[in-house]
């Protein structure tokens, strides 16, 4: 039909479709200039494809544009013509009596066309959809394709396939969940060439938060927008009704279970009420076991005859899933939330002598323990002694996630108050441990209100080191270790003495990592978590103290002994450490890797965190940047998720370094401002933070911007002969300084570290240092001495794999030489530089080479030279009175004979 009405009123704007509705766009402005074309939307239902429509054909219409719409009905897609009815409710404009020598088509509806029939009533669309293409563009929008009937959709692509160059514009929307109920030769078209498919994806996290921001007045935090994307799979619609019926204020919060919508709990009541008893005894024992119920536990609990008639009738009615492998299988619900829903429609005696079942049917002793507590609403200090055991047991294996569980549940059912806080103590330091601070910071003015004690100071000054306060944790910590008596609790003792390693590994400290390292292993034995944890840093102790053999033998010796279990997650992140800084790049590599994974040892997010930056650093030295940018993007969104803001700096130095050098600056930009640190944190963010800032200026060729950002790291990360740095940031503070002409600054400062040669035996640690050296003498203008260092810095990386590195060096060397007019080598240099840069995919770097080798006198697209050299040239018999400039040079001499300079 003609669709006059007006557009439909939305209380919020389109987000996350920007891509989609661009080709919308492209493809609309093709129909414009005379051709035909189809698009189908496709996607889940409610990923948004009626909205994306609607917002397109408010765009697109105008005086000149006819829309012919209509919309598809699962009661009447058994009536045929019941769609073209709705196209051509108004008299076509050309009556098709005639076309094809025959009567017009019949008033009434035949539930079977005739071949003859099915013609007819496609030629007078086709004729119709001709005569209307004449005034302007046609948009012909089929919503919802699936529920469309046969009749109608053969019309449709008869006609389709036979406007060629008419301004006619196919629109289509299917629901990728029933594309079953499409004829497969309807589906064939909508799925082949000649078709524009876009798929809707769920709304990534920056759209969930701009759809926040205007139906909430709010901000949600990332927690928060990471919650509901997975509670609604990102589909717009599901976002829209939890946002809509949730009071405003409920979202100041952390909404740690997000209900049903009404429209879901309204699904669920139809389907349970349309199945039999055995369906919903079986959706019940699925939604008390939980995600991931195993069929044979369902059964047990469902107590059935037939399970698998019962999964029948909840595929049939789009309720349950059922999978099978060659390992397990499982039932599930098919939509987001109708567990819940399921599990909230159960009458609470009901819900309670399930998990009492549950708690016997299922065999993992942690489950078993969860239904237990599911089943008990009242204090029981039976079962919470039983999870404190439990959670004992996690805890030497460093499974704190699985520790926080069971503490918070003990803590519930303690029947004494004092011990209630002091579980729930527990409770949170095992949420800090396992890198869920978002939960932490919900208890943590609870906490606060208790009376202090050492382990209450341990626990807050645990939580000021992953957040990064540095002063707060160092204030916490120390009364924390004034007040305990390690001769009477040495398990609290120790459990603070680790969190004080864990502060000087924060601050780069190696005297501090060993004192107390030492203090915790002297407390307990090798059995308790803290053990393992404190002899993992211990090692980057050693080697922050120069003792380099002593720090490699620990970390042999414990990797071979590690168990696979959490607890070999730290050991692996402290060795990838030390390798990274010993110059064992590939296998700092492997060990990161190994550290990651969470799901199957259940190991700590902020062991893995840690690891995942520096990762990234790691494949960025070895010149994998493809693979650095997709470990920034996954470890971003847990990062932001978790509250560690300790590892903030440390993960977006490499994502702002990354970003520079390929000239994303935009993005850059933005990755710097992430890394900015507070006054008073760590120096494991204040020197990431730093570097961050003084690579993406030096990117730009502002060396004065370089040096204000290096500056600070004189004071803030020094090294001496009792200690070294982590971080290789010294032959950046020479360029800085040499770019900005203060030589008798950098000469002093590349003095004290050739002094130190703070790591015996790192190859790359020589380089960065003799590249320094050259460019400080090319400076200076002794350019033959300056060759000689360069030369030294590129011998030091022929055993290693380097990419990164080696074109730093090569386009300071090729740049020093030019300016010292030493072309021919310049041009050489300069060259291996640029095709390492084009490897790398760094295009800033590439346009500066390129510069560097036109003001040489090379041709960069012909790579030969352009200009005479002069003496320098080959077989050259010029004049040794000619001169021949370069193009810098001819500029620079036209400055002079302007009376100007170049300065």
């Amino acid at each position: 039909m003609v669709d006059e009405a007006s557009p439909p009123q939305h209380n919020y704007p389109l987000v996350g479709r920007e891509a989609e509705m661009g080709v919308l766009r492209e493809v609309f402005k093709e129909v414009r200039k005379g051709s035909c074309r189809s698009v189908v939307l496709q996607g889940a239902l409610g990923s948004g494809k009626s909205r994306l429509l609607d917002e397109f054909l408010q765009e697109a219409q105008t005086r000149s544009t006819t829309v012919l719409s209509m919309v598809g009905d699962e009661w009447e897609s058994s009536l045929s013509l019941a769609g073209y009815t709705q196209l051509m409710s108004t008299a076509p404009l050309r009556s098709s009596k005639g076309f094809d020598g025959g009567e017009l088509p019949p008033s009434k509806i035949h539930t079977q066309l005739s071949p003859d029939q099915a013609v007819n009533y496609a030629q007078t669309l086709q004729v119709h959809l001709g005569q209307l293409q004449r005034r302007g563009p046609v948009l012909v929008v089929i919503d919802d394709l699936q529920w469309v009937d046969e009749a109608t959709l053969r019309i449709l692509i008869f006609t389709a396939r036979r406007l060629h160059g008419a301004k006619v514009m196919f629109l289509f929307t299917l629901d990728s969940e029933q594309s079953q109920n499409v004829p497969v030769g309807v589906l064939d078209y909508v799925s082949g060439h000649q078709v524009r498919r876009i798929v809707l994806p769920p709304l990534p996290v920056e759209a969930v938060g701009q759809l926040g921001r205007h139906l909430l007045g709010t901000d949600l935090d990332v927690t928060t927008v990471r919650t509901l994307i997975d509670h609604t799979a990102g589909l717009p619609l599901r976002l829209v009704e939890l946002m809509q019926e949730i009071p405003n204020e409920a979202w100041q919060g952390r909404l740690p279970h997000l209900p049903p919508s009404h429209r879901v709990r309204a699904r669920i009541r139809s389907q349970l009420a349309r199945g039999s008893q055995q369906l919903v005894d079986v959706a019940r024992a699925v939604a008390v076991l939980g995600p991931g119920a195993e069929l044979q536990a369902v059964s047990e609990l469902a107590q059935v005859q037939d399970v698998l008639s019962a999964l029948d009738e909840g595929h049939e009615l789009q309720l349950l899933e059922f999978t099978v492998s060659q390992t397990q299988s499982h039932v599930t619900f098919t939509e987001p939330g109708a567990e819940r829903a399921v599990y909230d429609s159960i009458p609470p005696t009901v819900r309670i002598g399930l998990h009492r079942t549950a708690a016997s049917v299922v065999s993992d002793p942690g489950v078993q323990l969860s239904h237990r507590v599911a089943a008990t609403p009242g204090p029981d200090a039976q079962l919470a002694n039983a999870l404190e055991d439990y959670a004992s047991d996690q805890a030497r294996a460093g499974v704190w996630s699985a520790v926080a569980r069971a503490m918070l549940a003990a803590s519930r059912l303690s029947d004494q108050p004092r011990q209630r806080d002091l579980r729930l103590l527990h409770a949170v330091d095992a949420m800090i441990g396992s890198g869920d601070l978002t939960q932490a910071a919900t208890y943590l003015s609870t906490i606060e209100s208790f009376p202090s004690s050492p382990l209450r100071s341990s626990v807050l000054g645990h939580l000021a080191v992953v957040t990064g306060q540095f002063a707060s944790a160092k204030a916490h910590l120390d009364m924390a270790w004034r007040t305990v008596r390690p001769e009477h609790d040495p398990s609290t003792a120790a459990r603070i003495a680790q969190r004080q390693v864990l502060h000087g590994l924060a601050n780069w400290d190696g005297a501090a990592m060993v004192e107390w390292s030492n203090k915790t292993l002297e407390l307990v034995d090798r059995a308790a978590p803290v053990w393992v944890e404190a002899e993992a840093i211990h090692g980057l102790g050693l080697f922050a103290s120069q003792q380099v053999q002593a720090a490699e033998t620990v970390y042999r010796t414990r990797m071979t002994e590690a168990a696979e279990t959490a607890q070999k997650q730290r050991i692996q992140m402290g060795y990838a450490w030390f390798a990274l800084r010993t110059d064992d790049v590939e296998a700092a590599h492997l060990h990161f890797e190994a550290a990651i994974p969470t799901e199957y040892r259940g190991g700590s997010l902020r062991i893995s965190l840690w690891a995942e930056a520096w990762l990234a650093r790691c494949q960025l030295v070895l010149g994998d940047w493809d693979a650095a940018a997709a470990t920034i993007a996954r470890a971003s969104v847990r990062l932001e998720s978790s509250g560690m803001r300790l590892m903030r700096p440390l993960l977006y130095w490499t994502a702002a370094e990354l970003y520079a050098i390929r000239g994303d600056w935009d993005r850059a930009q933005h990755y710097v401002q992430l890394t900015t640190a507070p006054s008073d944190g760590y120096r494991a963010m204040a020197v990431p933070s730093a570097l961050a800032r003084a690579r993406y200026h030096e990117a730009r060729a502002d060396y004065e911007s370089a040096y204000e950002a290096m500056y600070p790291l004189l004071s803030t990360d020094p090294q001496s002969v009792d200690g070294s740095s982590f971080w290789p940031w010294q032959d950046t503070m020479v360029n800085v300084l040499v770019m900005t002409d203060r030589l008798d600054e950098a000469e002093e400062f590349l003095k004290t570290q050739e002094a130190l040669a703070s790591v015996p035996g790192s190859d790359t640690d020589r380089a960065r240092l003799a590249w320094a050296r050259g460019r400080l003498l090319a400076a200076r203008g002794e350019a033959d001495d300056a060759r000689l260092h360069f030369d030294k810095a590129l011998e030091c990386l022929n055993a290693h794999h380097r990419p990164y590195l080696k074109a730093r060096i090569c386009f300071a060397y090729g740049q020093s030489m030019r300016r010292a007019g030493k072309r021919r080598l310049a041009s050489s240099i300069l060259r291996t530089a640029r095709e390492l840069y084009v490897a790398l995919g760094a295009k800033t770097y590439v346009t500066r080479c390129d510069r560097e080798l036109k003001a040489a006198g090379v041709d960069t697209e012909a790579g030969v030279l352009t200009q005479g050299l002069g003496a320098d040239a080959p077989g050259s018999t010029q004049s040794q009175d000619t001169v021949q400039l370069t193009a810098q040079e001819q500029a620079v001499a036209q400055f002079v004979a302007r009376g100007t300079t170049n300065k």
